[in-house]
């Protein structure tokens, strides 16, 4: 802000008061205000130099009794809360320090140190702790993504089932114990390298301390709730920016990636974004008229194969994959249609990455690992 809460004006008027009136109380009654806020004006102003210390000293200290009756007098008690003005004071940084994390977290700029081609592998809501879930296939793409050089982990949230309240009776209709499904977050949280972890409604109903963000302890990621949009600045000064959420709002029955192409549409032209807790696959591009940018609007799946919820409303399977790969060409004009590639398998978004980057497809585990 321009100006500080306790002005000179404001100071001046407590010193006038305090010189008019023959006591603090007297002094405080008039200006409307508790007297250790007046007093803490005075000690202000001896700071600000407008107000000798020897004429402070001279003024009333806090009337220390008062009386309740003619014949009744009792000690006055001490505010158990802060001085006004220093609440001010206190709520004006606290609200600059809010507004600075706020806006650094518009785009944040991640500096990819590789050159070439670089992949997102974008795991749909994992719900590691369901029956449902297909752990089979979530250790097998977590091992894709850890051992394929230049792929990144991403998580577009709602890594456990985490029931509370009401919810929690469920705990008895599955396998998993509520304490099984935090070792099974921390397993596959700790399998790969993460570029994104958001935190889906599912994780949100802990509150506000956040059990994943916990268990990543020590990986440096950017972590969010509900929402991550950054820019991917490679080497070559190409800037990818990617919005990430665990929902966009708006639903079609014709379109599944309807909620994310209408963010597209109406937003800010990013050039990929994603979402997830449907538990259904969707993909759209979108040419941006003006710019000419090619924007890709994707929906990915869930691990969670089978759900009870969704055979008792009746939704239909419009699953393709419970993840999903985008690989990234930063040599490639983003006017350019195949600057952004995606892929519905690892095996396959994995294949491709690497024929990108080396110019030839490894055929087999062995050459790989090479």
């Amino acid at each position: 802000m321009s100006t500080k809460p306790l002005t000179t004006e404001i100071m001046e008027q407590a010193i006038e008061a305090a010189r008019q009136y023959p006591t603090v109380k007297d002094a405080a009654r008039s200006l409307g205000i508790p007297q250790q806020t007046l007093h803490h004006r005075l000690s202000k102003a001896v700071e600000a130099g407008i107000l000798t210390p020897e004429e402070r000293n001279r003024k009333n200290k806090p009337e220390k009794s008062i009386n309740i009756h003619p014949m009744l007098e009792t000690d006055i008690l001490p505010d158990e809360d802060i001085d006004v003005d220093e609440l001010v004071e206190h709520r004006i940084k606290q609200f600059t320090k809010k507004k600075e994390a706020n806006d650094a977290r518009r785009c944040i700029k991640v500096k990819v140190k590789t050159k070439g081609p670089v992949g997102i592998l974008w795991f749909g809501d994992p719900h590691v702790d369901d029956d449902g879930t297909d752990l089979e296939s979530l250790k097998a793409h977590t091992d894709i993504c850890r051992d394929t050089p230049a792929m990144f982990a991403a998580n577009v949230g709602d890594t456990t089932n985490n029931w509370v309240g009401r919810l929690a009776r469920l705990y008895a209709t599955q396998g998993t114990t509520a304490k099984q499904a935090w070792m099974l977050a921390e397993w596959f949280i700790k399998r790969c390298p993460w570029l994104v972890i958001i935190g889906g409604n599912h994780d949100l109903w802990s509150g506000s301390g956040d059990p994943i963000n916990w268990i990543a302890r020590g990986q440096t990621y950017i972590h969010s709730a509900s929402e991550a949009r950054f820019a991917l600045v490679f080497p070559n000064g190409r800037e990818v920016i990617v919005n990430s959420r665990h929902d966009f709002s708006g639903h079609s029955q014709w379109n599944t990636a309807h909620g994310v192409m209408k963010a597209i549409q109406m937003g800010s032209r990013d050039h990929i974004s994603v979402a997830g807790h449907k538990h259904i696959s969707g993909y759209g591009v979108i040419k941006d008229s003006i710019s000419g940018r090619i924007c890709h609007a994707l929906q990915v799946g869930s691990y969670k194969m089978m759900d009870r919820y969704a055979q008792e409303k009746g939704f239909r399977d419009q699953m393709i994959s419970p993840c999903a790969v985008t690989v990234i060409d930063p040599e490639l004009e983003d006017t350019n249609p195949d600057m952004i590639k995606v892929f519905w398998t690892p095996e396959e978004g994995r294949d491709y990455l690497e024929y990108k980057r080396n110019g030839k497809l490894a055929k087999t585990t062995a050459d790989r690992k090479r």
